[in-house]
């Protein structure tokens, strides 16, 4: 198998891939954070509904 013979990215191909993959790390972020907040919500019902 050979490489494929490309020139490396232009800088406005590299602003807009790294704009892209900051984008997607932002929404991966909120995503996490909300995950977490849900689990602790649902936790602290469970705990507080055991009594």
């Amino acid at each position: 198998m050979t490489p494929i013979d490309r020139p490396p990215y232009s800088v406005e191909e590299t602003a807009i891939i790294r704009k892209r993959q900051a984008a997607r790390a932002r929404v991966m972020g909120f995503a996490l954070v909300g995950l977490c907040v849900l689990f602790f919500l649902i936790t602290i019902v469970k705990v507080g509904g055991a009594n």
